[in-house]
């Protein structure tokens, strides 16, 4: 059973807010500002309650490759979030975590999450004793939106570091596909106008 859930939500634009609950019903929430299109800001921003919060963290993507650079705000040592293989791939991070450094991966699982998702949803495990700290849970169809279980006490670094992490996993898979159906539909309309003057010459 999880000591802390935040519930992702699509916000206004492009954004996101997320709704965190612990084992006393006490409510926290964040705001998540995405930014896809602009190149001099961060990719992602975690803030206090919403746009005009304070900074906790931020992901930024690398343009030539699937790695996110994850830094908090708290002073502590920043991390790079690393795609790993391509078939069935895993995105790993190293963190603090009960006293030492330790590497987390985000991992496809398919029995593990609160909604049935035809995506799969996304399970962090430590790599070093298997054991699955979080699960972030798809919405359905969508990419981003759901949930994040977090199973354990680690401290707000963490929380901060697993959603971040997260939702960064999530936002690049969502952007991938976009690009993808967009030059798709380009493909679509380049060879139809290709078909139409080719068709046209022969009248």
């Amino acid at each position: 059973m999880s000591t802390r859930q935040f519930v992702v939500e699509e916000s206004w634009g492009p954004h996101y807010s997320a709704l965190s609950t612990n084992g006393d019903d006490l409510e926290h929430r964040l705001f998540i500002q995405n930014f896809p299109h602009d190149p001099k800001k961060p990719d992602l921003i975690l803030r206090e309650t919403d746009a005009d919060g304070p900074s906790l963290g931020k992901a930024q993507f690398r343009r030539l490759s699937s790695n996110c650079d994850i830094q908090l705000e708290n002073g502590q040592d920043g991390t790079q979030l690393s795609k790993q293989g391509f078939v069935s791939p895993s995105y790993k991070f190293q963190m603090p975590i009960y006293g030492e450094k330790r590497y987390l991966a985000w991992k496809k699982t398919r029995s593990l999450g609160n909604h049935n998702s035809p995506h799969g949803n996304i399970k962090l495990m430590d790599e070093k004793t298997n054991e699955v700290l979080a699960v972030f849970s798809r919405d359905g169809f969508a990419f981003v939106p759901g949930c994040l279980d977090i199973y354990g006490s680690y401290g707000d670094s963490f929380d901060q570091i697993a959603l971040l992490t997260g939702l960064a996993v999530r936002e690049q898979q969502r952007r991938q596909t976009t690009r993808s159906v967009r030059a798709g539909r380009e493909n679509v309309y380049t060879m139809g106008a290709a078909g139409g003057g080719a068709g046209g010459g022969g009248s």
